[in-house]
C-alpha cells in the first residue's frame, strides 16, 4: 500500500507521544538508583527492579517501535490503513509508556508489589491490544502467549508472598520472571524484532 505523507505525520506524532514519555521512565529510574547522598551515591538494594526494568524496556520500546514501522511505514508490509487502528495503537502504547513510568518511580524493593503490579498492568494492556490486534492479521500469538505466562507467574509471584517478613526474595523472583519472558520474545518473535534477520 503507498504510504503519503498525512500518515507517516501522524504515526511521527504517536511515536513521539509514547517516546518522551518512555524517555521520562528512563530518567526516572537511573535517577531512582542514583541518590543525592554522598555517603550512599549508589542504591544497590535497587539494582533488582532497576534491572527488570531495563530487561522489559528495552523490548517494548522496540517492539513498539518496530510494530509502527512495520504496520503502518513499510510499504511491503503495511496492511489497508484504517485510522481507527492508527488511533488504537497510538493510545494503547502511550498507556503502556506511563506504566514504564510508574514502574521507574517504584524501584524501592519494600514497594516491590507497587513495581510488579505495573507491570501486571503494562502486560493485561498489552495481552487486550495483541488479541485486537490479532483481528488485524498481524500474527502476535506469541507475544500473547508469553504475555499471559508471565502475568500467571507474577500473580504465584505476589501470592505465595502475601503476609511474608519483608525481603529481596520477591525482587530477584520477579526479576527473572521478566528475564525469561523477554528472551522467550525476543527468540521466538525474532522476525518482528529483527526482519533482517529473516530475510
Amino acid at each position: 500500500m503507498p504510504i503519503n505523507g498525512d500518515i507517516v505525520h501522524t504515526v511521527n506524532f504517536f511515536q513521539s507521544a509514547f517516546t518522551i514519555i518512555l524517555a521520562l521512565a528512563l530518567s526516572e529510574a537511573l535517577k531512582s538508583f542514583a541518590s543525592e547522598d554522598p555517603q550512599h551515591s549508589l542504591r544497590w538494594d535497587r539494582v533488582p527492579a532497576l534491572v527488570a526494568f531495563c530487561v522489559a524496556f528495552f523490548p517494548f520500546f522496540q517492539g513498539m517501535s518496530q510494530y509502527f514501522y512495520v504496520t503502518y511505514l513499510n510499504p511491503q508490509t503495511a496492511p489497508k490503513f484504517f485510522p481507527a487502528y492508527l488511533i488504537f495503537d497510538g493510545v494503547v502504547f502511550t498507556l503502556q509508556a506511563g506504566c514504564f513510568f510508574v514502574m521507574s518511580r517504584s524501584l524501592a524493593p519494600q514497594i516491590w508489589r507497587r513495581f510488579y503490579g505495573a507491570v501486571l498492568v503494562l502486560l493485561a494492556i498489552d495481552i487486550c491490544w495483541a488479541g485486537i490486534t490479532l483481528l488485524r492479521g498481524i500474527r502476535l500469538h506469541v507475544w500473547l502467549s508469553v504475555d499471559a505466562v508471565s502475568v500467571a507467574a507474577l500473580l504465584l509471584l505476589m501470592w505465595f508472598e502475601r503476609g511474608r517478613p519483608p525481603s529481596m526474595r520477591p525482587a530477584y523472583i520477579g526479576l527473572a520472571i521478566v528475564f525469561v519472558g523477554t528472551a522467550l520474545s525476543y527468540w521466538l518473535q525474532r522476525d518482528i524484532y529483527f526482519p533482517f534477520f529473516s530475510r
